[in-house]
């Protein structure tokens, strides 16, 4: 489905936002892509969209190169790549190299977009019908049909994306944070349509989203991106057991905290009368932790849990820059 060899993306004035980076997507699969802001995620999207070609390697998308196929997608709507981002919202609608990437013309209704949308992927009457009839409900968008876009609110406009590029049902589908503005109630149904469209018409869906726990509910497979490269690339459940042993602690304390002394805790933060360790249960136990804070401290309350895949990838980051500042050391 998708083949990324080798590829690095080098922009003007010599800043690399994707280095090296060899990945395989494959047909049906939903990926997370995770990653801080700069980290590459969105020039990695428009390397598989064709909006960027790559300063070396190579990548393949349906067997074709993304940025060169101009007859690409075009047979009969197969193939098509649709693009739905938060980043940007712009006009117009951008059919170049065959993406399929519909974006809303601001002083058109919501109603005419769609028939646009009809129009251009030549979508057959009774299926644009009966499709327009399962997306509205389920995004909330009936009562917006003949707003014109640029009277939507940021939430409506992003349902709005969502529908417009469903309309066309493309084999990949590529969300950029769509979730911006977006209720929980919307989510809910954006996250089952995802998840429907993966399953019974063999999408593959790429997305991204600060939302960590969106991610893990909606994708089959993380993959963690930090300056331009793959730090992680694997299944959620390989991820929270690959960090098994870590544990954070939380003890609301009468008065300051006790000293910890040469406890082993990888991070440690003091608010008000609340201490919050994270350690490694496998170097440090919970039991021995616990007890000799209760004895040297007037606790009020305690609580223990395991942390979240949020909270994994942030120490997988601490970690990654730890090792950059180390090697910047060395060097100098």
């Amino acid at each position: 489905m998708i083949v990324i060899k080798n590829v690095t993306k080098t922009f003007p004035g010599g800043i690399t936002a994707v280095h090296d980076i060899s990945l395989h997507i494959a047909k049906g699969e939903t990926v997370g892509l995770i990653g801080a802001n700069g980290a590459g995620k969105t020039t990695l999207i428009k390397l598989i969209c064709g909006l960027y070609l790559p300063t070396d390697g190579y990548i393949r998308v349906f067997r074709e190169n993304p940025f060169r196929g101009k007859n690409f997608g075009r047979k009969a709507g197969e193939n098509l790549i649709g693009l739905v981002t938060g980043q940007v919202i712009t006009d117009g609608y951008n059919y170049h190299f065959g993406h399929g990437s519909a974006l809303l013309q601001e002083d058109l209704t919501l109603a005419l977009n769609l028939q646009l949308i009809k129009s251009i992927y030549r979508i057959p009457k009774e299926a644009y019908r009966q499709r327009l009839a399962a997306l509205l409900p389920k995004l909330g968008l009936q009562e917006q049909m003949h707003y014109r876009v640029h009277q939507l609110s940021l939430g409506q406009r992003m349902k709005a994306e969502v529908a417009a590029v469903l309309l066309f049902q493309p084999a990949l589908l590529i969300l950029d944070e769509p979730f911006i503005g977006i209720d929980v109630a919307a989510r809910e149904k954006i996250r089952d349509i995802l998840q429907e469209i993966a399953r019974e018409k063999e999408t593959t869906v790429i997305l991204t989203t600060h939302n960590v726990e969106e991610l893990e509910r909606i994708c089959d497979r993380a993959i963690l991106i930090d300056h331009g490269q793959i730090v992680y690339n694997g299944s959620f459940d390989r991820l929270k057991k690959s960090h098994i042993g870590l544990n954070r602690m939380q003890m609301i304390f009468e008065g300051m905290p006790p000293d910890l002394q040469d406890f082993p805790i990888k991070h440690c933060c003091i608010e008000n009368n609340m201490l919050t360790l994270d350690y490694d249960s496998s170097i440090v136990s919970s039991k021995d932790l616990a007890n000799y804070l209760l004895s040297h401290g007037k606790a009020v309350d305690i609580f223990i849990q395991k942390p979240t895949v949020e909270d994994i990838i942030k120490e997988m980051y601490k970690e990654d820059h730890h090792a950059d500042n180390a090697n910047s050391e060395k060097h100098h």
